[in-house]
């Protein structure tokens, strides 16, 4: 379902409750810009009280002003001070109540729930957090998904293995994909805030440590944050999606099902053939034989070689080098012969999260803590 959004609220004049409300003021001589900002509180923080980030700005345009207020929050957060449950389509008036109140009480902010549900998205993050109960450990995961060549279907700026391989990370400017172990991210929100994934994490350090202590599941965590108008529109008429971008029409899991599933699906598909479940090269070189009865051996040590290169190296390097070092014919044929789907032995871990997605099925905490 959706994570974290940021809601864009349009004003005709500064709003009647401005004065009171409870802001960080600035100006910006050079361009005009009056900003004033509202931040989680040091003692709230202490407390594990969960506080959405609020940004008003008064903008010079021809003929006036433009007056808005950003929101932006986790949505289970707010609901549940953790994100690991998970809401679905009937939670959303009981959302829209409780961000009145809390801006309310918090900020001294009034808005009418008309107002909410009608602000424009320009920001927001799907999210689906999927269970292990036989406790697949999540860096088995991360080094499958590693191996997949999205260069071809992805812009992007930067593709890494953040955090001492407990996050597997696409970004561009306008997208960003995330695939990592929750429960190690917590542990580093613990120790180095700044470098953990997640953000206002202290309002989940109970959770990790029921999740430390009984040690039932392990969860991997896959978001797709789309930032600002555009991007959002395209992602929705690429799943099909015809609805506009108030925060009502946004909030859908059917929409929030299709956009996670076509990005783990462009991940999916484009992880080599042979490198699944080999944590040795002699594994690798069974497995290999195993689905492929017929192949000969040096096309199954060809195929080893390779996998051992892409553990180190990014597909882009690869492919410079071997095509460097040999007739770039040879390459793309080999490429080509090693672009069919995995066998289901090979993918049962990938498969769940496929499955998981499938279903969209909210998950809550209750159901993994005794």
């Amino acid at each position: 379902m959706i994570d974290t959004i940021k809601l864009v609220l349009p004003f005709s004049k500064r709003p009647h409750w401005y004065e009171k409300a409870r802001f960080q003021h600035g100006f910006d001589a050079d361009t005009g810009l009056f900003k004033a900002v509202a931040n989680p509180s040091s003692e709230n923080k202490k407390k594990g009280i969960y506080q959405p980030r609020l940004t008003y700005t008064e903008r010079p345009v021809r003929g006036g002003k433009n007056y808005e207020l950003a929101i932006e929050l986790s949505l289970p957060k707010l609901m549940f001070n953790n994100n690991f449950s998970e809401l679905d389509d009937a939670d959303f008036e009981a959302i829209v109540k409780k961000l009145s109140d809390t801006i309310r009480t918090t900020y001294g902010i009034w808005l009418f729930p008309h107002q909410i549900r009608q602000a424009s998205v320009r920001k927001i993050d799907y999210s689906k957090n999927i269970i292990f109960t036989d406790r697949t450990p999540v860096s088995n995961v991360l080094a499958n998904v590693r191996t997949a060549d999205v260069s071809k279907v992805y812009d992007i700026q930067n593709t890494d293995f953040r955090n001492g391989g407990h996050v597997y990370h696409i970004h561009s400017n306008s997208l960003d994909i995330a695939i990592y172990d929750k429960v190690a991210d917590l542990k580093q929100e613990r120790t180095s805030p700044k470098r953990s994934r997640e953000k206002d994490g202290y309002v989940q350090m109970s959770l990790l440590d029921e999740l430390e202590r009984q040690k039932t599941v392990t969860v991997t965590r896959l978001e797709v944050r789309l930032n600002g108008l555009r991007k959002i529109r395209s992602e929705l008429a690429k799943v099909g999606v015809t609805h506009g971008i108030s925060f009502e029409e946004m909030y859908s899991s059917d929409t929030s099902q299709k956009i996670l599933m076509r990005h783990w699906q462009n991940i999916f598909d484009r992880i080599p053939k042979g490198l699944l479940d080999s944590d040795t090269a002699e594994h690798l070189l069974i497995n290999i034989k195993k689905a492929n009865e017929d192949m000969k051996m040096t096309e199954a040590l060809a195929r080893v070689g390779y996998a051992y290169l892409r553990q180190d190296k990014d597909e882009r390097y690869v492919h410079n080098l071997l095509e460097g070092l040999f007739n770039p014919s040879q390459y793309r044929r080999f490429k080509q012969k090693n672009r069919e789907p995995p066998n289901p032995t090979q993918l049962k871990t990938l498969l769940h999260i496929t499955n998981t997605l499938t279903a969209m099925t909210p998950v809550s905490i209750e159901d993994y803590t005794f």
